[in-house]
């Protein structure tokens, strides 16, 4: 179909790519938490680790899981799409995600935290990237975190949780 004015009509592909950015856009304060969330956890020692450690938070696997999940592409995208960051991080921060995953798998336990070169280079790259991005605090934050019992029922509710 060709209009009178000379424009293209809109395809329905840049329709659902639209709409599918407008949904994840909903959820971008989320997206961010978590960003911020795993660069913490990287930022503390064992010891603090411990401290968030409860019956349903293990931080060591939140350590390999949160980074992965803060740095899927769409939710990542989507915080710079937003603003929340500045695009000028981004390199910085994909590189601290391709740090972290070089993190040797032997020395992903309690023991090696605090003494370990790759630990010690990692805890002081991601206190630096949190300054550089303006957070100040380094407590996790479990506003979208909710916790259950074995019976389904709701112990903890974060207050930004669905």
């Amino acid at each position: 179909m060709k209009s009178i004015f000379g424009i293209k009509p809109t395809s329905t592909d840049n329709l659902s790519v639209d709409n599918e950015a407008i949904e994840y856009d909903k959820h971008v304060d989320f997206y961010y938490s978590n960003l911020i969330n795993s660069i913490i956890l990287f930022s503390l020692t064992s010891k603090d680790l411990e401290e968030l450690a409860g019956p349903v938070f293990n931080p060591m696997t939140e350590l390999e899981s949160e980074i992965d999940y803060a740095f899927t592409p769409v939710c990542f995208d989507t915080i710079f799409r937003n603003g929340l960051i500045d695009k000028s991080f981004k390199d910085e921060l994909l590189q601290f995600k391709k740090w972290t995953d070089d993190i040797s798998s032997e020395i992903w336990d309690w023991e090696f935290i605090d003494n370990h070169e790759a630990w010690v280079a990692t805890r002081l790259k991601a206190n630096a990237l949190l300054d550089k991005l303006g957070v100040t605090s380094r407590t996790y934050n479990d506003d979208y975190t909710t916790i259950y019992d074995n019976e389904g029922n709701i112990i903890k509710k974060g207050k930004n949780s669905p």
